[in-house]
């Protein structure tokens, strides 16, 4: 297993059995009343305390399944909903208790919905593919800003911005530089894609995967060897990775 994600799944797992623990304790509290009131009572609560915990825990089965195999496992339509929108604030949470950094359940939760996406990968439209990259990637003395237009990029190689430019004329994307989160959501109303490849920080891959559901982002971590938010870099060869994983075939 990918020791990125492994942290988010162990998070999982223990949330989740802090959720079965929970239930079957608030069904053992109430249990003596509902048979004080009627026995058919009891038997409903019961059953509904099982059909609660038999899909709540098949569904993350299937989830936990998709993103250790990378195998799509997950019913139709029902791709990510449950980690984006409930996991990913109750393992933070639970990781503050175990004294684990927010940075560190971010970066795990970033590759373990990368797995999904990669599970998923068949169902995923690739007629709009975007490149979203954040403005730090461009060096900072640079005169030709591409906030505006990536096309005043000159190539000169000595940012990463010019390999990823060329990289996505190969595979036909849109390419757009982001100065925050407010452009980047306006960016995707305006192109709609149907898949997003990120690179940004921890916290604004996290965000930007919250705030583009249900349209898949597969996130590329940043490198900051000057610091956040100044002349940043990136692995190339995990993007394109990335692609090849996605698109099936390499560039």
């Amino acid at each position: 297993m990918n020791a990125g994600k492994r942290l988010f799944l162990s998070l999982s797992f223990v949330s989740l059995a802090i959720l079965g623990s929970g239930v079957i304790l608030l069904f053992w509290l109430v249990m003596p009343r509902l048979k004080m009131l009627a026995e058919w009572m009891f038997y409903a609560a019961a059953a509904a305390a099982a059909l609660f915990l038999l899909v709540v825990s098949g569904g993350l089965f299937l989830l936990f399944l998709s993103a250790i195999t990378e195998r799509d496992f997950l019913f139709p339509h029902g791709k990510k909903q449950v980690t984006v929108k409930v996991l990913y604030p109750i393992n933070l949470f639970l990781g503050f208790l175990l004294g684990i950094g927010r940075e560190r359940v971010g970066e795990s939760f970033v590759e373990f919905n990368n797995a999904l996406v990669r599970a998923t990968r068949k169902r995923i439209d690739l007629g709009r593919i975007m490149i979203l990259l954040p403005h730090c990637l461009q060096l900072s003395d640079c005169q030709y800003r591409v906030t505006s237009d990536i096309g005043n990029c000159r190539r000169c190689g000595k940012c990463a911005i010019s390999e990823l430019a060329e990289l996505s004329e190969k595979i036909n994307a849109r390419i757009a530089v982001a100065t925050g989160g407010t452009l980047a959501r306006r960016l995707i109303v305006e192109i709609k894609p149907t898949l997003i490849l990120a690179v940004a920080c921890e916290r604004d891959l996290v965000s930007g995967i919250l705030d583009a559901y249900p349209t898949p982002v597969y996130g590329i971590l940043n490198q900051r060897p000057h610091g956040p938010c100044n002349n940043t870099t990136v692995d190339l060869e995990k993007v394109r990775a990335g692609f090849v994983s996605l698109l099936g075939r390499e560039i």
